[in-house]
């Protein structure tokens, strides 16, 4: 297989140490020196997510097995969640909410933008939900929610915030103990800079206690955040996983937390958005465009649109034929229906001066090429 250099939104380039621990010998996930090792890499975890009085933990699977974790395990079909919706994983979260027979409405922002605070609490005023569902990056437009401002109105209405930070846990703060959020869930293929594999969830105290006190659950075992919980627990002196734990990637993954509390992570969050500045006054002198206001543009993404009359899928094709240079697809398009932005990002080594430069010079020789 062609193995192309990434910008894309996920997966990322790993570093060579991450490889390097993703390829050592498989150790076993119970007995032995890994039960410290888990206890010890989940408290690390807890300074990615900003949480402090809580858990975290680290299951296998995708970020859709973290989001279906938070949602089996704190929804039912009596309740009902209001979705902000300002991209394409806002009609993820419905989807994923109507198969497990969750009620839930939306309140809806434009392209490229967030939604307004005032309308969530109206929406909240006039249905009887018990959580806010909010994507904190939505990858789709490049658009990163306040969490801040949702906190305070789930606290308003006694609701749990519920947050898919699978785009930004590991490159963004997210700060669950000062914004509020109740459940935060991540992956490993993105700003954690790790292969797929991994999803690690945040369960602050609020939605602790709310399990505690909920009636009849019914979880799919794999999905319950409280039996993974009962395993920790009750047997973490030799099993502290609920299932089979991928212990290489966990070597992986405490790793790259140990760089993240070195660096800070409101420093990352600053390198990978300086990368994105950089990148968006490059590209601005050859007429490509990012329009989403920067007061919420996200800090590890961007969206582009191209100089009028080319096309995102011709600029894309022709940093993979000619490059080997992999960028993300966008949703705009012009009024004949062809795509017309395109999605690159600027956290992990796609934010290396290296790369960001390279994509400069790609795009001046295609906008070049174009004007012969």
């Amino acid at each position: 297989m062609n193995k192309p250099i990434l910008m894309i939104p996920g997966p990322v380039d790993p570093p060579a140490e991450v490889l390097r621990r993703c390829g050592m010998p498989v150790f076993p996930h119970y007995e032995g020196d890994f039960p410290a090792f888990y206890h010890r890499l989940t408290e690390k975890m807890k300074y990615v997510f900003g949480l402090s009085d809580g858990r975290v933990q680290i299951p296998g699977g995708s970020g859709t097995t973290a989001v279906n974790m938070m949602l089996a395990s704190l929804c039912t079909p009596e309740d009902s969640v209001l979705v902000i919706h300002n991209g394409s994983f806002g009609d993820y979260a419905q989807r994923n909410l109507d198969c497990i027979g969750v009620p839930n409405s939306a309140v809806y922002a434009e392209h490229g933008s967030v939604v307004d605070p005032e309308a969530v609490r109206e929406k909240m005023h006039s249905g009887n939900h018990g959580f806010i569902y909010a994507t904190h990056n939505e990858s789709s437009t490049a658009v990163l929610t306040p969490l801040r401002p949702l906190g305070e109105i789930a606290r308003e209405f006694d609701a749990l915030l519920l947050v898919d930070g699978v785009s930004s846990v590991g490159g963004a703060v997210i700060d669950m103990d000062g914004s509020g959020a109740d459940v935060v869930t991540g992956a490993s293929q993105k700003c954690l800079e790790l292969p797929p594999g991994l999803a690690p969830v945040a369960i602050g105290p609020r939605a602790w206690d709310y399990m505690r006190e909920m009636d009849n659950r019914s979880v799919p075992y794999v999905l319950d955040f409280m039996l993974w919980e009962w395993s920790l627990e009750e047997r973490g002196d030799n099993h502290p996983g609920l299932t089979t734990s991928p212990t290489t990637m966990l070597y992986a993954l405490d790793w790259m937390v140990e760089r993240i509390r070195e660096e800070g992570i409101e420093a990352r969050q600053e390198r990978f958005q300086a990368a994105g500045r950089q990148l968006k006054d490059d590209l601005a002198g050859f007429g490509f465009t990012a329009p989403v206001d920067q007061s919420c543009a996200s800090p590890v993404l961007t969206e582009f649109i191209m100089p009028k009359g080319m096309s995102a899928a011709d600029f894309r094709s022709y940093c993979m034929t000619e490059h080997n240079l992999m960028l993300g697809g966008g949703s705009r398009s012009n009024s004949d229906g062809g795509i017309i932005s395109f999605r690159i990002a600027h956290f992990g080594r796609a934010a290396e001066s290296e790369r960001t430069e390279l994509l400069v010079r790609i795009a001046r020789e295609f906008i070049s090429s174009r004007m012969t």
